[in-house]
């Protein structure tokens, strides 16, 4: 069909193969320029000419039916093409989207708002349609008179439609703005988005005024000031100057006792801050976090403070931070309160706000932390006319958007009455539960209360005396609180059968057995755990849609059926809930052998034996509840109830826009408040320890964290580590920050020993400068090469700790530091002697200064390796303050005279056998020259990160033979946060002790910045796998003289195996004597054109390593060139490399055969590896692809094949004897 004949060639069509805009006609293209010769687009196999590029513009159907512009930019005109195509991909990446639902197929915005709508013509799908080129204009004017033609029909809305105009009436209006002034009403609709006022605004005698309205006559009475506003003032621009006032108040919601207000000067726009106490590291933060804010989300830097005197005279140290950002501190005049009158006058116009807000709700007077919030939110959205009749909110947002946009004035179309009647949906409708009882009421009964967004609203429920964030909530604006909770409380209503059965059963034994039962505490009600089922994983909370807000997750409330009787008000309700009081405890061992599965029984005998009463086995099961049920996950609150968060003693500044929690002890009741008796408890059942010295005060471990602080402060003091001088001391020089961690130190079975307590510096706050901070480690390949060596030849291996390692070390320039918390002196700070921990250089300055004392000594350090030490066959290596003493029995004498002289310069602890190193278990069997290295703890702790609901594999294997490909979507930061932590966490383990794991590791690691739901389905299979083989460990012991009495290296490489850039995959493996010491799984830097130059790449990449190994060995007097492994000293010996590539082995050995290619890189590899062989100090031998150990690194094994993989990798099954040894350490404390 030729273009004229075409119907659709002057109309424009969606096209979603496109990959940019195509126009035909010339007339309908603006800015049009030449296109570059050349260019050209495909259509089908034919090549069609660009003539040139520019803009057009097409009309769109607005879902009410009016014209809506899209411009669209880069359009090619090809004069050849039949119609006019706009590229759906080019639309997406701008933000349209097309919803191609059942009546809807129409293009919406990245908010969901209607754009334009799609018609299907002709089989295509049409945008814009015409019969003939007509002007915008024309075709323009034509629709609109086809929208005025058109009989009124009923609209329809869905989910995406822009919420409509909110109708009402003045008094409404008044109400449902919190109690403006009478003149608001009047240019309201001009100064914000979504509002219709019915009737004419009342003039004269008729208008709302505070004497009209009793709610706001009661609350908005007050004396006359005049307040003169500074000069500056009236230059200043939206952010430039910041007016902070204080207002104490009695205690309230949540446990707030006072509010602070931020007010910009130019806008007076406010933000509301509400704090548990007004003290300096509060503030501290408060202000720090604000100032954050404002930089990161409006790109505005705060040049001026106004404040009072609190801040300069009282907290003189938030002033100091405020003054050091290079921001102004104008603090008002002596009791001249009036100098400070913006904000305070601010600040009076939202208390009165929020007082008549809640006086015409009638709502209890500990809510005004919600009252306040939103008087605030209605304050930042209400005009006045002294700023020309615009809001807050619109000269804020102005400045930071372009002139003219409409989104910079307030939307108040989901505005509602204050204090009106709300029924929110209930979490079992929300989340489909007992979808079986269809007589039960869907939502619950409350009232409005504030404001989180335009769709999420802030619900009060009286009978909870709880607040909750809800989104699907529907109001009544005719009716309030009015008081009274009877008409709400439904108590037995909703409870099923079995709910009812239980909650009678309950009351029958509580007056059954009243000496056995005791009343709950009133600050520890409506308290829940929730267990491992309740907590959705990470994974399910990044994938969360996204119209369901975070808030939502918390809108479910407690059953009615626990609700008290006990009313201290009409308004709020108590419940005590009766609970058992647990017998005295037994032995600390009973519970681990209990965990076990030991059959430890108690003195009575087995827990809930049949000689045992029912009531005496409800103790006893609820007694070993309390003390194992904490051991599967941290709890965490689903509710907090007012009494509650009322005593929460966390001083935390909290906005309105923020929440917190704080987690329920999980020690039974004896344990509370006795922090002594918590030592030998299992870590399990301990208290998550503050991360904060400010929160000790709420911790049920308060004395012991608190002398835990004494005793670090003492060990400083005797270290001489600072000296104490005068704030002056240090005027133009830095002061570093400091803060408190807290630690437990756990025994062997994970039993707590102490808490420990450290002061770290604030590094991060250093200038930065040219000097060096690099400081050396022990390699993995080093240690597992030293444990292999005292294996061998029946080596003693002693562990020691270097206690305040750091601290030894003298700093070599002038670093001051604040005294630390809790123990600060007003004008006092800490000038530093010693390396502290937190310091960018205090790891390089220990590790200079134990090397001086390991050369004092006696010690020779092992070229290659600076963590690894001689003294004639003694080895002495360490990893930071964890250092091992490896000798002969021979030379026992000598190792303890040498360990001694180095304690006598360090407080080192220690000398017990080597078990723990790095978190590595280490297993000996001397008598057989057998050992092992086990990460099974480690690995135990992984199961937190795996998903509640997982499909479980069919076979054990890491990872399956399907090739993993990049995630197209865009990964939610939450989902990347999680991904990176399984592959964290699993990599530690792949480059230590589980080599099985290294290829699927590697191949996890390449998704890290966007995982999609297959790369974490993948990684939670790793993750499961090394579950289920927990007990599998690296497995070291050789007979003298065999095969595996010595060094073996293999390499191997699986050519091009990379589809999406045709890299090869690498590996190499080293075995020294009998277990595996170094590997490697990575993909290659390049791309090779053949599998022998793969193979070539991969074979240097070993060698490399090789060569490191040989000289390691050389270096601590090990001998492989004899027929028996000996120490002695000698030249590193040759290193043998098994390849299964005959070619690649030819390559490099033989004269007569040359590499031909023309990539110089992997040339220059050949010639390396020819001259090593040359000189004699490598060897390439051939080996079989299946009895190669290399080649389980570089491809996923099926699973028969990948059995045989762990058996040559020497991963021995050593559950059973963990447990064994487990159960024999129990048994003697026991």
């Amino acid at each position: 069909m030729i273009a004229e004949e075409y119907p659709l060639q002057e109309s424009v069509l969606l096209d979603s193969g496109a990959t940019l805009h195509i126009f035909r006609d010339t007339k309908r293209m603006k800015s049009l320029r030449a296109a570059p010769i050349g260019d050209f687009l495909w259509s089908g196999t034919t090549q069609v000419p660009i003539d040139g590029y520019g803009e057009a513009r097409i009309i769109l159907k607005s879902g009410d039916g009016s014209p809506t512009y899209l411009t669209l930019y880069n359009v090619a005109l090809c004069t050849a093409l039949t119609t006019n195509l706009v590229s759906f991909s080019k639309l997406r990446k701008r933000g349209y989207w097309w919803d191609t639902k059942p009546g809807n197929n129409c293009l919406q915005r990245a908010d969901g708002s209607y754009l334009g709508e799609v018609k299907e013509i002709n089989g295509q799908q049409v945008l814009e349609y015409r019969t003939s080129y007509e002007p915008a204009a024309t075709l323009r004017a034509a629709l609109i008179a086809k929208v005025s033609s058109k009989p009124r029909q009923r609209k329809q809305y869905t989910s995406w439609t822009p919420r409509r105009p909110l109708k009402g009436d003045s008094l409404t209006w008044h109400k449902r703005l919190g109690h403006p002034g009478p003149e608001v009403l009047r240019y309201l609709t001009t100064a914000s988005r979504g509002v219709r006022i019915k009737g004419d605004t009342p003039k004269g005698p008729q208008r709302i005024t505070t004497v009209n309205c009793d709610a706001c006559g009661t609350a908005k009475a007050h004396r006359l000031i005049r307040r003169a506003p500074r000069q500056a003032t009236a230059r200043a621009r939206p952010g430039d100057r910041i007016a902070i006032d204080f207002h104490p108040l009695t205690l309230g919601y949540a446990g707030y006792t006072s509010v602070c207000i931020l007010t910009d000067r130019a806008s007076g726009y406010s933000w509301d801050y509400y704090l548990t106490e007004r003290s300096t590291p509060t503030l501290r933060s408060m202000i720090q976090s604000f100032l954050r804010m404002l930089e990161v989300q409006y790109s505005i830097k705060v040049k001026v403070i106004e404040c009072d005197n609190e801040i300069t005279e009282i907290h003189t140290r938030v002033a100091d931070d405020i003054r050091e950002r290079g921001i102004i501190c104008e603090p008002s005049a002596p009791n001249t309160q009036a100098q400070n009158g913006g904000a305070e006058r601010v600040a009076a116009v939202i208390i009165e706000k929020s007082r008549a807000m809640r006086i015409a709700a009638k709502l209890p007077a500990y809510l005004w932390p919600e009252t306040m919030k939103a008087a605030t939110y209605l304050y930042n959205r209400t005009p006045s006319l002294r700023r020309d009749r615009k809001t807050p909110y619109e000269i804020f947002h102005s400045a930071s958007r372009e002139p003219g946009d409409p989104t910079a004035k307030p939307d108040l179309a989901h505005l509602r009455s204050y204090g009106c009647k709300a029924f929110a949906l209930t979490a079992d409708t929300q989340l489909r539960r007992k979808r079986l009882q269809k007589q039960a009421p869907r939502a619950w009964i409350g009232f409005l209360i504030g404001y989180t967004s335009s769709n999420s609203f802030r619900i009060w429920n009286p009978l909870q005396s709880e607040v909750f964030t809800m989104r699907d909530v529907t109001f009544n604006e005719r009716q309030h609180f009015d008081g009274r909770t009877e008409s709400l409380r439904d108590d037995l209503l909703q409870a099923d059968l079995e709910a009812i059965q239980k909650r009678i059963q309950e009351l029958i034994m509580a007056q059954e057995q009243p000496s056995q039962w005791t009343t709950q505490l009133p600050d520890e009600e409506h308290e829940e755990v929730l267990n491992d089922e309740d907590i959705p994983c990470s994974d399910q909370l990044a994938q969360q849609d996204a119209s369901t807000s975070e808030e939502d997750q918390h809108a479910k409330l407690p059953p009615r059926g626990e609700e008290g009787d006990g009313s201290t008000s009409e308004y709020t309700t108590s419940r005590f809930e009766v609970l058992p009081t647990p017998p005295p405890s037994p032995p600390t061992a009973f519970f681990h052998a209990e965990a076990f599965g030991l059959g430890v029984k108690g003195r009575g005998g087995s827990v809930g034996g049949k000689n045992s009463t029912p009531a005496t086995r409800r103790q006893r099961i609820s007694f070993k509840a309390a003390f194992l049920a904490g051991g599967i996950q941290a709890p965490k609150h689903k509710h907090r109830s007012t009494c509650q968060i009322m005593t929460d003693g966390v001083a935390t500044p909290v906005s309105s826009r923020a929440g917190g929690g704080r987690n329920k002890p999980l020690l039974p009741p004896q344990y509370k408040g006795k922090e002594q008796h918590i030592v030998g408890i299992h870590w399990s059942l301990l208290e998550k320890l503050p991360s904060s010295h400010m929160q000790i005060k709420s911790h049920p471990y308060r004395d012991a964290i608190l002398e835990a602080e004494k005793a670090h402060l003492q060990s400083h003091k005797q270290s001489n580590s600072w000296e104490e001088v005068a704030k002056s001391t240090a005027r133009g020089r830095q002061i570093l920050g400091c803060h408190w961690v807290y630690t437990y130190k756990l025994d062997k079975h994970g039993r707590l020993v102490k808490i420990k307590a450290r002061l770290v510096i604030r590094g991060d706050q250093q200038d930065k400068d040219e000097r060096d901070t690099y400081a050396a480690t022990l390699a993995g390949m080093s240690f597992r090469t030293l444990v292999a060596l005292a294996n061998r030849f029946d080596y003693e291996m002693l562990q020691y700790d270097a206690v305040n390692a750091f601290v030894h070390a003298t700093i070599d320039e002038d670093i001051y530091m604040e005294m630390p918390m809790g123990y600060r002196k007003k004008g006092r700070i800490l000038k530093l002697r010693k390396a502290l921990y937190g310091l960018r250089r205090s790891p390089l300055l220990w590790q200079k200064h134990f090397e001086k004392g390991l050369i004092r000594t006696g010690f020779q350090r092992v070229p290659g390796e600076d963590c690894c030490w001689l003294h004639g066959d003694i080895i002495f290596f360490f990893y930071v303050d964890d250092c091992v003493l490896c000798f002969p029995e021979t030379m026992k004498k000598e190792a303890s005279k040498l360990m001694g002289n180095l304690q006598r310069i360090y407080h080192i602890e220690g000398g017990q056998p080597l078990q723990w190193f790095l978190g590595i278990e280490v297993i000996r069997d001397r008598p057989t020259r057998r050992l092992w290295l086990s990460q099974s703890v480690y690995i135990d702790k992984m199961k937190r990160l795996l998903p509640d609901t997982m499909p479980i594999p069919k076979k054990v294997i890491p990872m399956t033979q399907e090739e993993l490909l990049p995630y197209e979507g865009i990964a939610s930061p939450g989902s990347t946060n999680s991904y990176q932590r399984k592959v964290g966490t699993l990599m530690y383990a792949a480059v230590m002790t589980r080599p099985d794991i290294a290829f699927a590791s590697s191949r996890l690691a390449r998704f890290n910045q966007n995982p999609g739901p297959s790369h974490h389905k993948a990684a939670d299979r790793v993750l499961w796998y090394l579950l289920q083989t927990r007990g599998h460990s690296l497995e070291f012991g050789s007979e003298p003289g065999s095969k595996e009495d010595g060094l073996q290296v293999a390499s191997d490489a699986s050519f091009g195996d990379n589809s999406l850039d045709r890299r090869s995959s690498q590996a190499f493996t080293m075995r020294l004597f009998g277990g595996i010491t170094s590997w490697k799984a990575n993909k290659q830097d390049t791309v090779t054109t053949s599998t022998t130059e793969a193979e070539l790449l991969a074979l240097s990449q070993a060698a490399k390593e090789a060569l490191f190994a040989s000289r390691l060995l050389s270096a601590i007097k090990i001998d492989l060139s004899a027929p028996t492994a000996r120490r002695r000293t000698s030249q590193p010996s040759r290193v043998t490399i098994e390849c299964d590539n005959k070619q690649t082995i030819r390559l490099v050995k033989e004269e007569l055969i040359k590499l031909r290619t023309k990539l110089r890189h992997v040339d220059i590899h050949n010639h390396w590896l020819r001259q090593e062989i040359t000189q004699g100090r490598i060897d390439v031998v051939y080996t079989s692809s299946a009895q190669l150990l290399a080649d389980g690194f570089t491809k996923a094994l099926p699973g028969d094949k990948f059995e045989l993989f762990m058996q040559r990798l020497r991963l021995a099954d050593l559950s059973e004897k963990l447990v064994m040894t487990r159960r024999r350490e129990l048994e003697e404390e026991l």
